[in-house]
């Protein structure tokens, strides 16, 4: 028995050991190297996953392991690395490009949840978040929380690494930001890309264009907007005359576009290919009336966008910036919207500081309005949120969590990698969730970590 238990350390040794070396192998392929259109990238080594990742505006995306100096990328192509007369990797070459390493010297922080912590997530201690000069009161977790300890339990988990790639976490209760903690390098002064969660706040600003009476009514048939601009539109039937803006708010078209089905004409990735995204989905055929059914479809929010710009005769962002966000004291972002391939390393989506993103859903918690100002008429949030279980409103998204038999509804601006702001009226209480899961369920089958994180800790702490 004495010898048995001796090779059970040994073996775990070796595993470790292992472990270590596959990792430190990595360490010849790390560095800033050149990419496309004049951009850089990172690739590094994650010693929680012994994988090395291509990071690209904080975004990371893994490449597989092959042999020595072959690897894959998401796409399947093969990445291989290129060494010097000395032996070491000066370059590697992907579909026909060479790109040069340019330094070995890179920051590793975005590898680690906390790296001060990573061996000791234990040792997290809570703090209540800081008074800034943003309109946001702070509070204490336990003062709004019934087992505030379950949500303590939920950010040593994401230090631990159980959460992979969440890189915020904000929870504001009771008109109080009781929670605030940032992960992999990021804090409260880093606009983070938002992917699709950018589509709701779209909603948002034609919201205030109607308001302003910049477009009669979402009732409106919306193709007589788009004359001017396209006079000759593909596929065109009595149906496709009748859509209405609202059809596109809510996501009932009727056109062949669906986001999760790769057979569908309108399918984002097929979209992306063409040179006008707004023409490609306006010439999509029909597969039904407008007004029956939802069919979640990118090329909705990009028209919508696209017809803010029209009424106002101003870009969307500049519409929005004097509308919206200056309002809300709102500076520390990012947004170029252009629906069309120039946006291929962007896509149209904003940057928003966490904190922003919380005062942005607080606008629309709240009726509308931002210190005692109406930004968003009250009526045009009403319409927003009138949506069906699990249906869409006006570029929202209903979504809800059945925990213990109760179940907790909210409003959802969702987008890809685990971008999650949802409005819960019920609970007076948003939670901001950012992150970096990319394309994780096409690639590995699995959801994001807040559709476990949320029902699991927070909807399980709240009195």
């Amino acid at each position: 028995m004495k010898k048995i238990l001796l090779i059970i350390p040994l073996l775990i040794g070796c595993s470790i050991a292992k472990k270590k070396s596959e990792y430190q192998r990595l360490f010849d392929y790390e560095g800033k190297y050149e990419y496309v259109n004049n951009t850089t990238l990172k690739l590094t080594a994650s010693a929680m996953d012994t994988t090395l990742y291509a990071v690209i505006d904080h975004a990371k995306y893994p490449l597989k392991f092959i042999a020595i100096d072959s690897f894959t990328n998401m796409q399947g192509n093969a990445v291989i690395f290129e060494r010097g007369n000395s032996k070491k990797v000066i370059s590697y070459k992907s579909e026909g490009q060479i790109f040069k390493l340019l330094t070995k010297d890179i920051d590793k922080s975005d590898m680690f949840p906390r790296k001060e912590l990573f061996d000791t997530p234990e040792n997290y201690e809570y703090k209540q978040p800081p008074e800034t000069d943003d309109g946001l009161a702070t509070g204490h977790l336990a003062a709004e929380f019934k087992n505030h300890k379950r949500i303590i339990d939920m950010v040593k988990e994401t230090i631990k690494g159980t959460f992979p790639d969440v890189h915020s976490i904000l929870i504001y209760k009771n008109n109080k930001l009781v929670l605030e903690e940032y992960f992999y390098g990021y804090d409260e002064n880093t606009p983070h890309q938002l992917r699709s969660a950018t589509k709701p706040f779209i909603g948002g600003i034609l919201g205030i264009a109607v308001d302003q009476g910049f477009i009669k009514s979402e009732k409106d048939g919306l193709l007589p907007y788009f004359s001017a601009r396209y006079p000759k539109i593909a596929n065109f039937d009595k149906r496709k005359k009748e859509i209405t803006i609202e059809d596109f708010l809510r996501y009932r078209h009727g056109m062949d576009c669906e986001n999760n089905n790769p057979e569908s004409k309108g399918n984002e990735s097929k979209m992306m290919q063409s040179k006008d995204w707004v023409k490609y989905t306006l010439d999509l055929p029909m597969v039904r009336e407008p007004g029956m059914a939802s069919s979640y479809c990118t090329g909705c929010a990009l028209t919508l966008g696209s017809l803010v710009a029209i009424a106002t005769d101003k870009k969307i962002e500049d519409f929005a910036k004097q509308n919206l966000f200056e309002p809300l004291n709102i500076t520390n972002y990012k947004w170029t919207f252009e629906p069309n391939q120039t946006s291929s390393d962007h896509f149209s989506q904003a940057y928003f500081t966490p904190r922003d993103l919380i005062k942005l859903a607080k606008l629309f918690k709240d009726g509308g309005t931002w210190n005692a100002n109406q930004i968003i008429s009250k009526s045009w949030i009403d319409k927003t949120f009138n949506m069906d279980k699990g249906d869409y409103g006006y570029l929202w998204e209903h979504k809800y969590f059945v925990v213990d038999g109760q179940t907790y509804n909210s409003y959802l601006a969702s987008g890809n990698g685990g971008q999650k702001i949802n409005i819960w009226p019920e609970l007076d209480m948003i939670t901001v969730f950012t992150g970096g899961n990319y394309n994780s369920y096409q690639l590995y089958g699995k959801s994001t970590p807040p559709n476990e994180m949320i029902p699991n800790y927070i909807l399980k702490s709240v009195k």
